[in-house]
């Protein structure tokens, strides 16, 4: 069904030039009014065009609009096109917006599980938006470090399927996904949940809105070798930050590793790993190989 979910959200957005047309000419009764002159000559289908370019632009609507809205403001015959049809390409603007905004919430596949994971400790995640449509699975891996001590280590790893409303297409599609949620705040309500499961293992009480992410320099390429085939990917690291701390800056506290794949269709498959400071992998396997290569295996 991932499939048509996908079709039909592309195809809420290509439709909403025609239905502007069509709500416009029940309001207004302009039943002479052609489809090539709605917004300006021949303009309507030069917007239909530009909706199909989503299928291969990065960044999509990202990138996209804001292009085609300068260009339609460059020439004095542009200029002049917006003065005379104002209220039509703003009713247009409106309605692929609202379009857009529908094809957010069109359901998403289930998340890569792989078998040796076993069952995930949770399948849904509490601070996560409603818009856009997301699935996301998390386990919790505990391994004694010092049995002497009793100390552990854990991991929390999540996996997430992400729906990608403004960009249909695979090209650059989980940079621009990454740069999205890093915007709106979401890579910081998927840490939130990992802090919580954690706060359940511990004696002592963790507040998780005491954290903040810090990206540690731009994305890294780094090549996996799952037993499927090498892959290079993009990698995100960030550093979490304990903001309860006398340092102003925060203190350190842990990692989060985001590795993700692109899709056609407008989803995008991430896996997330936190790890507290004292984690060995930060070390040794500081892009959680092990966990991203049995997740591209999938």
């Amino acid at each position: 069904m991932g499939l048509a979910f996908d079709a039909v959200g592309f195809l809420l957005i290509i439709t909403s030039i025609p239905l502007s047309f069509g709500i416009y000419k029940l309001f207004t009764k302009e039943e002479s009014l052609p489809f090539k002159s709605f917004l300006g000559e021949m303009t309507s289908m030069h917007v239909v065009v530009v909706l199909f370019l989503l299928l291969l632009m990065p960044y999509g609507a990202l990138l996209l609009f804001p292009i085609a809205l300068l260009l339609s403001f460059v020439s004095p015959a542009g200029r002049m096109d917006w003065t005379e049809h104002r209220n039509r390409r703003i009713l247009a603007c409106v309605m692929v917006m609202l379009m857009l905004g529908v094809s957010g919430f069109m359901p998403v596949e289930t998340p890569r599980s792989p078998d040796e994971w076993g069952e995930p400790f949770a399948t849904e995640n509490p601070y996560a938006p409603a818009w856009p449509a997301s699935e996301q699975y998390t386990w919790v891996f505990v391994e004694p470090l010092d049995s002497t001590n009793f100390e552990l280590n854990f991991e929390i790893v999540q996996s997430l399927t992400i729906r990608t409303p403004h960009q249909p297409n695979p090209f650059q599609q989980v940079e621009s996904s990454i740069w999205v949620s890093s915007l709106l705040g979401l890579q910081e309500s998927r840490m939130r949940q990992a802090i919580d499961l954690v706060d359940e293992r511990v004696p002592i009480r963790i507040d998780s809105d005491a954290f903040r992410l810090d990206q540690k320099g731009d994305a890294q390429t780094h090549l996996f070798r799952p037993s499927s085939g090498n892959i290079e990917l993009n990698v995100w690291v960030y550093d979490v930050l304990s903001t309860s701390s006398t340092d102003p800056d925060g203190t350190k506290v842990g990692e989060v590793v985001v590795v993700g794949q692109s899709n056609w269709g407008g989803t995008v498959e991430l896996v997330v790993v936190v790890r507290p400071w004292f984690h060995d992998g930060l070390a040794t396997d500081p892009y959680a190989e092990s966990y991203v290569n049995a997740w591209l295996d999938v």
